[in-house]
């Protein structure tokens, strides 16, 4: 609970003042409000006024609602959010993770799966899911190809990561062998909702000219950037990356 109000503090910290907070019309594809309010011009500080989920993960919804998901086995990789709600709500092949390092299989209930080294066998899923997951994986190429490994032909990995109008992704820190960190630029870190403000730090600053190019390689058939744009407050479309084996 204490990681959880803190993240809420940081978050509102990000926020413009109060008196430049703005609401406007728009369609929430989770709970089909049509009110959102914009505490800055982003999609992340934009939310749904009735299920208060940001843009962001609201666009990863977006895509899935084009899906007949019903007939879908499906696997999202995390154990919160609108789109972990949305598809539990909707898929009755759902199940899900988080990724605990050094912990057991199985942490309050929660499968613990790292997305490099997946423990479900080849061709087991139709959707994969995750949102702001890959900019934490050292090895994300690695991540990628086991998605596509254990998607179905077929099969789908739908997700977000910030992404950067940079000529190429940028790396920002790696492992060592005995698995520290070693930072190559300023740390960063991103809030975590189960860890708190210092369990995540970002691996990688993606780039929007060359995210499909670098999941594209482990083997996908075709990768592209699809534009969300939820309500006409969050400034630019949030960009969900779609890959199909």
């Amino acid at each position: 609970m204490l990681n959880r109000w803190g993240s809420i503090l940081r978050y509102l910290s990000l926020a413009e003042p109060v008196w430049r907070w703005r609401l406007s019309g728009g369609s929430c594809p989770n709970c089909s409000s049509h009110v959102f309010v914009s505490l800055g011009c982003s999609a992340f500080l934009t939310r749904c006024l009735g299920c208060r989920a940001n843009a962001v993960t609201l666009a990863t919804v977006g895509v899935l609602r084009e899906l007949d998901l019903a007939h879908m086995r499906t696997h999202e990789f995390s154990s919160y959010g609108a789109t972990f709600e949305f598809l539990k709500r909707l898929c009755p092949q759902f199940t899900f993770s988080e990724f605990f390092p050094g912990q057991p299989a199985v942490v309050d209930g929660i499968r613990n799966e790292d997305v490099t080294r997946l423990t479900f066998a080849t061709d087991t899923f139709d959707l994969l899911t995750s949102n702001g997951v890959m900019e934490h994986v050292p090895a994300d190429i690695q991540g990628y190809r086991e998605c596509h490994r254990v998607l179905k032909p077929g099969g789908m990995l739908i997700f977000t990561v910030p992404l950067y109008d940079t000529p190429t992704s940028v790396q920002l820190a790696s492992l060592t062998e005995s698995g520290d960190i070693v930072w190559h630029a300023q740390p960063e870190f991103h809030d975590s909702r189960r860890g708190g403000r210092f369990s995540a730090p970002t691996f990688w600053r993606h780039s929007l000219n060359d995210i499909c190019e670098r999941v594209q390689q482990v083997g996908f058939r075709s990768v592209e950037l699809v534009d969300v744009t939820l309500s006409t407050v969050q400034g630019e479309p949030t960009r969900v990356i779609k890959a199909v084996k």
